[in-house]
């Protein structure tokens, strides 16, 4: 199983790396669906994520939408790729409001927060393969198939659900009840079976997220990427 799991994952990773880089370019983003992504609204999304990150704590983020109205305000801005969106929210004070138009507009657009390589890696034949071995190589292969926005984009928004995972929907009377998994799984795994297998797919993302800060470190990552293989390889 471990030496299928790594043939399958390994073995063709530099090839579909240049298949990648031949792709078009004109969208600043990578996304499923016809729509492009334009570098003001590359800005705008960035000044969303900023915004969420000051207001994790929020009880209702990425639950409850908060006002109809300020949410398609939010949405519409974004659509714009106003430049001051960020200085509209600060006033505003909408963080749920944010956060709703936020994921909205990540999935009208159909953006890929991860490469189709990293999907595919979660989507394979990864039974008995522990869920951080394979949120570890998920990482990894990402700074080999995006690079500039996309990455950086990428980064940003699993760091922002990392912060969400640990330190968001927290009142001191409550139970914490780990839900970002369940949230993303619609932005990150796209098409008619998105709710096939939810609970494997939850739990990889859970380690993904817990794992994000390592991608401002790559040779850390290689380095408990290589530990993990050797790991599991020893115990298998």
């Amino acid at each position: 199983m471990f030496w299928k799991w790594l043939e399958d994952n390994f073995k063709y990773r530099r090839k579909c790396a240049i298949v990648f880089g031949r792709r078009r370019r004109n969208s600043v983003l990578e996304v499923s669906g016809s729509q492009k992504i334009t570098q003001q609204q590359y800005r705008a999304l960035l000044g969303c994520i900023d915004y969420l990150e000051q207001h994790i704590g929020v009880y209702g983020l990425f639950v409850t939408g908060g006002s109809v109205t300020h949410v398609k305000r939010i949405f519409d801005k974004l659509k714009a790729g106003c430049p001051l969106l960020l200085d509209y929210l600060r006033s505003a004070h909408a963080p749920r409001e944010c956060a709703m138009a936020f994921h909205q507009f990540l999935s009208l657009y159909q953006v890929q927060v991860l490469p189709q390589r990293c999907v595919d890696v979660v989507l394979g034949d990864v039974a008995g393969v522990p869920k951080r071995l394979i949120a570890l190589d998920v990482l990894n292969l990402l700074h080999e198939e995006y690079d500039d926005t996309r990455l950086h984009f990428a980064k940003r928004y699993l760091q922002l659900m990392r912060r969400y995972t640990l330190y968001g929907y927290l009142r001191p009377t409550e139970v914490h009840a780990v839900i970002t998994p369940y949230l993303v799984v619609p932005k990150i795994f796209r098409g008619p079976d998105v709710r096939t297998n939810m609970q494997a797919k939850s739990m990889t993302l859970l380690e993904l997220f817990l794992l994000a800060q390592l991608l401002d470190d790559p040779s850390a990552l290689s380095e408990q990427l290589q530990q993990a293989c050797a790991a599991y390889w020893q115990s298998n």
